[in-house]
């Protein structure tokens, strides 16, 4: 059992959080992503301590800390949680108007009110987009913003997930078919390593789906992603919209979290649990 034990736990965030990528996404979306897999595990350490778990997730695809930040907080904050986990700033990184100034600011005052309403705060910095080639000029602000958010977090005393330095999210094998989002294997990796911060004694298993057996991709599979991931994104860049247009949040409200599909362990140690990878191919860490 966690050294705290969490009852009422809200996700905040963009598509990453909100489990697009995920292998089961299309036709459960309510159970699908790293913060669901986190719940499930939050769930079982309250078991344990006979509590009851509540779980909500405010994340929609495409949107910016501004309003990861402002919005999202303030709606969280309605729903008085226990713990709230915050992944913002990804797509921050394809606008370089952006201030860091204002975004140091934005992270400093939503942690701060949540806070101090009494909720545990806990961060994740920016991914590092170094696993595909064509995301590659975006590391720099990824650096930046992670220092930004790290910076923020010893300031504030608040916890921080750190994808950004994860040797396994560098693997194109643990992200989706658009590269963009997290894959089942990266989701459930993130879960982990979410539920290591929290000291929680449980862990979900990596699944092994139709691996990649390498971190390249053939002429065929670029121009396959290219008509069905880039050209729509830049569709909707010239028309002005966005993904998360009308998008609701999944889990808007504070609910039970029961029949997952997943599988978990229980764990005495904090190292994450690993399923190696087929044989030929570098295990992930």
């Amino acid at each position: 059992m966690a050294t705290a034990v969490y009852c009422r736990y809200v996700a905040l965030g963009d598509s990453l959080t909100e489990g697009l990528g995920d292998d089961r996404f299309d036709h459960d979306r309510g159970y699908a992503g790293w913060a669901d897999r986190l719940a499930v595990l939050l769930n079982e350490d309250a078991k344990l301590a006979g509590e009851d778990f509540l779980y909500a997730n405010l994340a929609v695809r495409s949107r910016n800390s501004h309003e990861i930040l402002s919005d999202q907080v303030a709606q969280a904050l309605l729903l008085e949680p226990d713990l709230v986990t915050i992944m913002a700033g990804a797509n921050d990184l394809w606008r370089p108007r952006k201030s860091w100034d204002a975004i140091r600011l934005e992270f400093t005052e939503a942690i701060r009110t949540l806070k101090s309403a009494g909720v545990t705060v806990v961060l994740t910095n920016c991914i590092n987009p170094v696993h595909h080639w064509s995301f590659r000029a975006a590391s720099r602000r990824a650096k930046v913003l992670t220092h930004l958010i790290e910076d923020v977090a010893a300031e504030l005393n608040v916890a921080v997930v750190d994808v950004y330095r994860s040797p396994t999210l560098r693997r194109i094998r643990v992200w989706s078919s658009d590269y963009v989002h997290f894959g089942a294997r990266g989701h459930a990796h993130v879960a982990n390593k979410a539920a290591n911060v929290l000291g929680i004694p449980f862990r979900m298993e990596t699944p092994l789906l139709e691996p990649r057996l390498k971190d390249r991709m053939t002429f065929r599979e670029l121009c396959v992603w290219i008509n069905q991931h880039v050209t729509p994104f830049v569709g909707r860049r010239i028309r002005g919209v966005a993904a998360g247009d009308g998008i609701n949040p999944k889990r808007p409200v504070l609910s039970r979290v029961h029949d997952h599909p997943w599988i978990i362990r229980r764990t005495q140690s904090s190292p994450l649990v690993k399923v190696p990878f087929p044989s030929g191919s570098a295990s992930a860490t």
